[in-house]
C-alpha cells in the first residue's frame, strides 16, 4: 500500500512495505531514485536491527549465536500505518523473536512529515523486552543525479577524514586499510570507481549534514541527528544514476571484531523506559 502526503509545493510516496520513501517531488523535482531493478530495485529501506554485515550472517547476543542477516529485517516487513493529516503520517512496525533469531521484542516506528521544501523522518525504537537492547539503525535514501562523475559532495563542515577498505570476499571492512577522502575539506568529488569495493564508510565525521551537487547546482541536502556515521553506496560497475547516503548507527563488521554484536562499533541500546530517538532531513 502507498501513502502519499502533499503540500502546495510538495508530495512524498511512502510504500508500507517497509515504510520505504519512493517518491520526493518538490517544486516540480522528483529527488529520489525510481527503484529501476535492473540497477537496484530499492529506493530509501530501513536498517535495523543491522546495518550491513555480521561476519557470515551470524553473531552473538546474551552469549548466544544467533542468525542477522544482512541489513536486518525491518525492510522486509509490512508496516501499519496511520495517516495522520494530508502532510504527516506514521508507520510502525513490531517484531517479536523466534528462536535463534534476534532475541529482543522491539517496535520501529517511522513518522514522515512533509513539509514546502523537506521531508523530515523521525524515527524511535522501542524495547519491548527486559534488559538494555542492542541495536543498529541506519537510513538509505538513494538520491537521483544524471551522472555521480559530475557530482560533489559538500560536508557541513570541514573533515580530515578516511575510510576503511570492504574485503569483498568476506564482506567486513579493513581495520588497518583505509583511504584517505578529506584533508581539512568539506568537499568530496564523486566518481562511480571510488564504489568498486562497495560502500564508502565515514567511520569518523563531525558533520551532520552534506549537500549533493551537481555541475555545481544543488540536487539534495541531507541532515540528520543521533546518527553518528555517513555511508555512500551505488552499485559497482554499473553507472546508475543515483547515489545512496546515508546516516547510520553501527556498520558492517571490521576484520578486528569480536563478533560479539553488544560490542560492534556504533551500536547503540534502548532500555524498556527510554526509546532510542532519531532523525533524517530530505530538503531541496
Amino acid at each position: 500500500m502507498n501513502i502519499t502526503l502533499k503540500t502546495e509545493n510538495s508530495s512524498a510516496v511512502i510504500e508500507s512495505m517497509g515504510a520505504q520513501l519512493k517518491s520526493l517531488v518538490i517544486d516540480g523535482r522528483e529527488i529520489m531514485w525510481c527503484a529501476d531493478p535492473s540497477f537496484w530495485g530499492k529506493s530509501s529501506p530501513v536498517l535495523f536491527p543491522a546495518v550491513g554485515n555480521v561476519k557470515n550472517n551470524k553473531t552473538i547476543i546474551n552469549g548466544k549465536e544467533i542468525h542477522l542477516g544482512k541489513h536486518g529485517f525491518a525492510r522486509d516487513n509490512e508496516f501499519d500505518c496511520q495517516q495522520l493529516s494530508d502532510s504527516e503520517a506514521i508507520f510502525s512496525y513490531e517484531y517479536t523473536p523466534t528462536e535463534g533469531e534476534f532475541p529482543y521484542k522491539a517496535r520501529l516506528t517511522m513518522k514522515y512529515t512533509l513539509s514546502a521544501d523537506n521531508i523530515r523522518i523521525d524515527y524511535t525504537v522501542y524495547n519491548l523486552s527486559d534488559g538494555n537492547m542492542p541495536f543498529c539503525l541506519g537510513g538509505h535514501p538513494a538520491i537521483a543525479c544524471d551522472n555521480l562523475n559530475d557530482c560533489e559532495l559538500i560536508f557541513e563542515k570541514p573533515e580530515t577524514a578516511s575510510t576503511p577498505v570492504m574485503n569483498l570476499d568476506n564482506r567486513m571492512f579493513e581495520s588497518k586499510n583505509r583511504i584517505a577522502r578529506l584533508d581539512n575539506s568539506d568537499t568530496l568529488k564523486l566518481c562511480y570507481s571510488m564504489f568498486d569495493n562497495d560502500v564508502v564508510y565515514f567511520d569518523e565525521i563531525n558533520s551532520r549534514a552534506v549537500t549533493l551537487k551537481e555541475n555545481g547546482n544543488a540536487l539534495a541536502t541531507i541532515s540528520y541527528g543521533g546518527f553518528d556515521s555517513l555511508g555512500l553506496w551505488t552499485p559497482a560497475g554499473k553507472n546508475a544514476g543515483f547515489i545512496c547516503i546515508e546516516p547510520w548507527c553501527g556498520s558492517d563488521d571490521y576484520d578486528c571484531d569480536d563478533n560479539i554484536f553488544e560490542h560492534k562499533k556504533g551500536i547503540q541500546f534502548a532500555s524498556p523506559d527510554k526509546p532510542f530517538c532519531s532523525y533524517i532531513i530530505i530538503s531541496r
